[in-house]
């Protein structure tokens, strides 16, 4: 039996997100902003991010940089970038990555929650040319703070982003949902949008 990826449909179905925050999505996703999807530990992060590939018109190209095969490409858009501890420096793969990305060309690059390659220098030399969704682990309410510590970037360069999905797990029932969609305006400032 395969694993089932999550469609947009379904984030609706389950009560992951509401019409309103999905469309709010969608937007940013046509006008390929910067997105960053955040959340604690099996918040639903990686299944987020498989649903709004399905948001991403089919003749845009996705880059996904993955770890140990983690990212399946499930469409025929999405182009796989497989890293791992290998042997090299991190400066080595990151250089690789990078590369990759480029010969790629995607209209989306899709960082997730990795560890094998360095997040910030990839981030640093191509936000301003393609578009980025990036998951992170966030284990407070002070998103900004968090996204900073555990994606080890300036604000700055956090900055650069539009959209702040912050994903929420109730302990009690299991359930994982949109908590809520920030636009960032500035240093240290997340504006609800819904």
């Amino acid at each position: 039996m395969g694993i089932y990826i999550f469609t947009p449909e379904d984030l609706l179905r389950y009560e992951i997100v509401s019409e309103e925050c999905l469309s709010v999505i969608k937007d940013s996703l046509v006008k390929k902003e910067d997105i960053l999807i955040v959340g604690g530990t099996r918040t639903g992060k990686t299944k987020l991010v498989e649903a709004l590939t399905f948001l991403i018109p089919e003749e845009w190209k996705i880059a996904v940089i993955t770890a140990y095969n983690e990212f399946k490409p499930f469409k025929d858009n999405i182009h796989v970038i497989n890293t791992e501890f290998d042997g090299r420096s991190l400066e080595s793969r990151t250089e690789d990555v990078i590369d990759e990305i480029r010969k790629i060309n995607p209209d989306y690059v899709i960082i997730d929650t990795i560890h094998t390659v360095d997040v910030p220098r990839i981030l640093e030399t191509l936000i301003g040319d393609y578009g980025f969704i990036v998951t992170s682990l966030v284990l407070s309410r002070d998103l900004w703070d968090e996204i900073s510590h555990w994606l080890r970037i300036s604000d700055e360069l956090l900055k650069e982003f539009e959209l702040v999905i912050e994903l929420y797990r109730d302990v009690k029932t299991g359930h994982r949902r949109v908590n809520a969609i920030y636009k960032i305006r500035g240093n240290k400032k997340l504006e609800k949008l819904c």
